[in-house]
């Protein structure tokens, strides 16, 4: 069984095997669906941050007021 490259990921060429399942990142949100063979490919487009757990000052994005 060959592993998925990201290549093959991102050009839409690879079609999941039977059996596929949702990957969701540290705070349950859902990221990508993968089987056995792409599984480690689609996980590696992603910061390891997001799958272990962050929080707002870890994405150091600003949020900004609510205008009334």
């Amino acid at each position: 069984m060959a592993q998925v490259t990201r290549d093959q990921l991102r050009d839409g060429s690879h079609e999941h095997e039977d059996y596929s399942w949702w990957e969701y990142d540290a705070q349950g949100i859902e990221l990508v669906k993968v089987c056995e063979r792409c599984v480690r490919a689609a996980l590696a487009e992603y910061r390891g941050i997001i799958l272990s757990g962050y929080d707002q000052s870890d994405v150091n994005e600003p949020i900004e007021p609510e205008e009334f």
